[in-house]
């Protein structure tokens, strides 16, 4: 099926109902100005026939009598009209009648009428009619004055003429107010469908890997502009994605390069006969093959917990009691290393998996024990806010730069591009412990400054339904 440009659709939905409208509105105005003509066309008739019969009573005033020359020149300009006079005295003789003295030109007019009002209405019905008034002067009935006429109303050659220039203009003014139309829609169709070939162009530019394409602001119409950010704000994460996954490349490589390298050299050392393959040697292999195991049991772990089909054994439990149970484990190692390790806060029921929960704590211990020196402190803090259950790691290390805040809980990204088997860790942690909370239906949000230490918060909700 043959697909059509939005810019068309557009135009040509603009142009259905500039017509529609177009057509509504000359019907309408057609109807309304027929009728009122028609209104106006009746009052006018009724009012010369009123006023024919003044100025024939005034005749009679004026020459005393029924004088035939006047009501001969009266009688035949009333024709040019359209109207048929006949006058009659007090005994009801006819006096002068103007289809007596002409019948052939009052049928010809009468004839002129009738296709008047048929060719402008067809189905018109229309005769001869009569009104018929008394003569009255000096409060004297002189006589009947008697006007015929085509009726109930007619159109003269005039007012044909008339409605006929009046349809014509608006048929004028429809054919420039389409053209008018027509360009101003084509006009919107080429506005509104433009930022939306520009947000295709775009894209199709990032579908193609070029994730430094960026929309300019598309004006003042919302939607449009909140595609264009939906766009920008898809580029900036596929971006970012793609920094993290080449760095993820290269951190994992790092991470296997180690311990594979000391596996190598102590292997071909102890095949050159370099060294002795003693219980020395063989101890530093086995610790390097558990250090990959460790590393491959902590990805298989997190893509575990960041599965939709993991299962968690949820029970309620006093969060702050796991707390000073995990702090106690991390006890000595905080005591090795000169770091004061402090737990507070009263009970604060959960429900949740009381392992899982437990790692994200060891976790983010085994994180704030790592970047804070000795002399420092980490305090453990539990408490509930609003129905959520909240658990504050706070540590005095060195601190996170705004920078690397974002990215610290994707796997295997750590500040320090050193990464040292004494600081650098493998990277996981932090990852895991997002991915448990996530699970649970909470987060781990972190707030961090260079130098005054890092505070990671656990969030859980407490209802059973949420998770």
């Amino acid at each position: 099926m043959k697909q059509v440009t939005m810019r068309v659709k557009l135009t040509f939905a603009f142009l259905m109902t500039v017509l529609f409208s177009l057509a509504l509105v000359g019907l309408f105005a057609n109807l309304f100005l027929g009728r009122q003509f028609e209104r106006y066309t009746r009052d006018k008739l009724q009012n010369t026939i009123e006023s024919t019969v003044s100025q024939v009573t005034a005749l009679y005033a004026r020459d005393g009598r029924w004088e035939m020359a006047s009501l001969d020149e009266a009688g035949m300009n009333l024709l040019t009209d359209g109207l048929i006079l006949r006058v009659e005295d007090t005994a009801g003789t006819v006096v002068w009648d103007a289809q007596a003295h002409n019948n052939g030109m009052c049928m010809r007019i009468l004839e002129n009428m009738a296709q008047n009002m048929q060719s402008y209405q067809a189905n018109f019905q229309g005769g001869y009619e009569e009104q018929s008034f008394p003569a009255v002067v000096g409060g004297l009935t002189v006589g009947t004055i008697t006007v015929g006429y085509y009726g109930p109303y007619y159109y003269s050659d005039a007012d044909l003429q008339f409605l006929q220039t009046l349809n014509s203009l608006l048929l004028v003014a429809g054919a420039i107010a389409l053209l008018a139309c027509v360009l101003l829609g084509a006009y919107l169709a080429r506005r509104l469908s433009k930022p939306i070939t520009d947000v295709i162009s775009a894209a199709g530019k990032i579908a193609g890997g070029d994730y430094g394409e960026r929309l300019a602001p598309t004006g003042n119409t919302a939607e449009l502009s909140a595609l264009s950010h939906a766009v920008n704000s898809l580029a900036d994460s596929l971006e970012q994605q793609e920094t993290l996954r080449r760095r993820l490349t290269a951190d994992v490589a790092h991470e296997l390069r180690t311990p594979l390298t000391t596996l190598q050299s102590t292997v071909e050392a102890m095949l050159d006969g370099v060294w002795e393959p003693n219980e020395q040697h063989l101890s530093s292999c086995r610790e390097e093959i558990l250090r990959l195991t460790k590393l491959v049991d902590e990805l298989g772990a997190l893509a575990r917990y960041e599965s939709d089909t993991l299962t968690l054994n949820c029970e309620s439990f006093d969060l702050a009691q796991l707390a000073r149970q995990t702090a106690q484990n991390c006890e000595s190692a905080a005591q090795k290393k000169g770091v004061s390790l402090t737990v507070s806060g009263e009970e604060t029921r959960v429900y949740a998996d009381r392992d899982k929960i437990g790692q994200v704590l060891m976790n983010l211990l085994h994180n704030a024990l790592k970047f804070t020196p000795a002399g420092g402190t980490i305090s453990v803090e539990t408490g509930m806010q609003n129905d959520t259950a909240i658990l504050r790691v706070r540590d005095t290390g060195c601190g996170i730069t705004p920078e690397d805040l974002p990215f610290i809980f994707e796997r295997f990204y750590r500040a320090d591009p050193s990464r040292t088997r004494e600081t650098g860790g493998s990277g996981i942690g932090l990852a895991i412990a997002q991915a448990i909370a996530k699970a649970h239906g909470g987060e781990v949000q972190a707030q961090s400054s260079v130098g005054a230490g890092s505070t990671f918060t656990l969030v859980l909700p407490n209802h059973p339904h949420s998770l």
